[in-house]
């Protein structure tokens, strides 16, 4: 039966008599759970106050003092432990303290009986020293010496014509520049300058303890030419002459191997003698001054403002003393800077020379001359307009339409060849 006012079976109640009745449950509930706490609460004093409940609470007590008795002596005993480990260690220590002790009072009176000993080497060191620098220094001047003279007594000089060419001599003979005079000297003078030329440089850096970069191998048994011996393109070793036969231009028309390989031997010369003349001071990092050989030389050795004069580090850098040794990294530090490459003297020669044989081919031939007479089987004329060669410009003295024609007149022995 539901309530008038509210539902009996919904949560919500609005009278009062409905939850009263909701009520009742849990208040019957509470007061039963009430009843048996009061009757446990009286067991238990009960219990406590009887002679079995006294005893129980004597034993309790005892036993967690026996338990940490028990814990107290394990704590005693682990602490007496660490205390015999410490006091083992610091017996040990103060022992090995005392052998300490001994060895440094010994040290002491060792370094004290050693400090004469030691403040006589140091003088000697540094009295040693001064000799070797002087020494040094003295070597140094020697090596400068004996190179200007080995200079001097090779008869390398220079000589200024009225033209304002200036040439560089040895033993009187002109030395050429490997980039101009190849081909305007005749063979035997640039075979006789080259040989000098190389036997200065071996003096030179034989005096100065120098390991060049190319071997030079003067004539000797079995070998009676002058030749140079170094690494070729950076893999193998190759021997190349110093010495040829005949004009370049013949040479390197009819024997093309033998030319190629006598522009790489002079091209080694070169670098040698560059690379010399950087190591004593002398700045020569360039091809066209490493092509000017005499001009190097005579600037190293002879010149009055001369590196072997004027500049202290000529004969102080070698491979032959433990100073300035070029092979420690402090000379490889001061080589370091020299970056010409053997590759660019070569082809630099190369290009120049066969411009010159290529210019030397041909000629500006009045044309007068031209109609004189007929060309005979040995000459090939081109006739050129002027326009043609000038690019269509008119010179001022030009007073023809035509004033010549280039040439090119081939020698009876190229028409034979032919």
């Amino acid at each position: 039966m539901q309530c008038a006012i509210c539902e009996r079976y919904a949560q919500k109640m609005s009278c009062v008599e409905c939850a009263q009745n909701g009520l009742w449950q849990l208040r019957m509930k509470y007061l039963f759970e009430s009843s048996g706490k009061d009757s446990a609460a009286e067991k238990v004093q009960e219990y406590i106050e009887s002679p079995a409940g006294l005893l129980c609470a004597r034993a309790t007590p005892k036993t967690a003092i026996q338990n940490r008795i028990q814990d107290v002596k394990v704590t005693t005993a682990r602490l007496k432990l660490l205390l015999q480990t410490d006091k083992d260690r610091l017996v040990a220590a103060r022992v090995e303290a005392a052998v300490r002790k001994t060895r440094l009072d010994e040290l002491r009176e060792f370094a004290r009986r050693q400090e004469p000993i030691a403040e006589s080497t140091q003088r000697d060191i540094r009295r040693q020293n001064h000799k070797w620098k002087a020494l040094y220094n003295r070597t140094a001047e020697a090596r400068s010496f004996l190179c200007r003279e080995a200079a001097g007594l090779y008869g390398l000089r220079i000589k200024r014509k009225k033209s304002g060419r200036v040439d560089y001599l040895i033993g009187g003979v002109p030395i050429p520049n490997l980039l101009n005079d190849l081909n305007a000297q005749t063979f035997a003078i640039t075979n006789t300058s080259i040989e000098s030329l190389s036997r200065l440089l071996v003096l030179v850096s034989h005096y100065c303890g120098l390991k060049l970069p190319n071997e030079i191998i003067l004539p000797g048994n079995g070998n009676p030419l002058t030749s140079i011996r170094g690494p070729l393109y950076n893999r193998h070793f190759a021997t190349r002459p110093l010495h040829v036969e005949s004009a370049f231009s013949t040479l390197s028309r009819d024997n093309p191997t033998t030319y190629g390989k006598y522009i790489e031997g002079v091209s080694m010369l070169a670098m040698d003698i560059a690379w010399l003349c950087f190591s004593q001071g002398l700045e020569v990092n360039n091809v066209d001054d490493a092509c000017n050989i005499g001009q190097n030389m005579w600037r190293l050795l002879i010149a009055k403002d001369s590196t072997a004069m004027n500049t202290t580090t000529f004969g102080r850098t070698s491979h032959a003393t433990a100073n300035g040794n070029l092979a420690t990294a402090l000379g490889q530090s001061i080589m370091g800077g020299f970056t010409l490459g053997y590759m660019a003297i070569v082809d630099r020669i190369r290009c120049t020379l066969q411009a010159e044989t290529i210019v030397a081919d041909w000629d500006l031939v009045p044309e007068a001359e031209i109609g004189a007479e007929p060309p005979d089987k040995s000459t090939i004329s081109l006739d050129l307009n002027r326009n043609d060669i000038t690019g269509g410009r008119q010179d001022s003295t030009d007073t023809g339409s035509n004033i010549g024609q280039w040439t090119r007149i081939r020698s009876l022995d190229q028409r034979i060849n032919k």
